[in-house]
């Protein structure tokens, strides 16, 4: 599911921002917006992977926390679950984890993703947001070869 990866990258360029303004206020109450997921859709990716058209539904809540005037910037949440179907065979699984941006002590930000995404990776990726730099890989890597074979059986 890219469209995690697509979510958390568009907090990353938020934590920019928010970075600027995490000076040296204090801390306030962080702000709050809990995006509720319910889609079906030709899933582009598995239907490429798998060389049979797949449709996707997913369904789930994600749940972003932006704070200010602390070094913890961007907390978010994600719990959603997974149906791919092609013909008559169906894979279900599960995207879920925590997303945040910080401060580190030098200044400058980390983003980590943290948790399963699906025909991805499992485990913690830590980035650079500015400059695209990975610090820290997943070591469990997912691919989608298991859930080509049910969905092309």
């Amino acid at each position: 599911m890219r469209w995690r990866r697509c979510l958390s990258l568009a907090a990353a360029g938020l934590v920019v921002a928010a970075g600027i303004l995490a000076g040296s206020a204090g801390a306030a109450k962080p702000t709050f917006e809990l995006i509720t997921v319910n889609e079906t859709f030709t899933d582009e990716f598995l239907t490429a992977e798998c060389g049979v058209p797949v449709t996707t539904h997913v369904e789930g809540r994600i749940l972003l926390r932006e704070f200010s005037g602390s070094k913890l910037l961007v907390l978010n949440t994600v719990n959603v679950a997974g149906t791919a179907t092609a013909g008559d065979n169906t894979v279900r699984f599960r995207d879920v984890g925590a997303d945040h941006a910080r401060v580190t002590r030098d200044g400058s930000i980390e983003l980590m993703i943290i948790g399963q995404l699906p025909f991805d990776f499992t485990g913690v990726l830590k980035v650079n947001p500015d400059t695209g730099e990975v610090l820290h890989e997943p070591t469990h890597f997912v691919g989608t070869e298991k859930a080509c074979a049910a969905l092309t059986a």
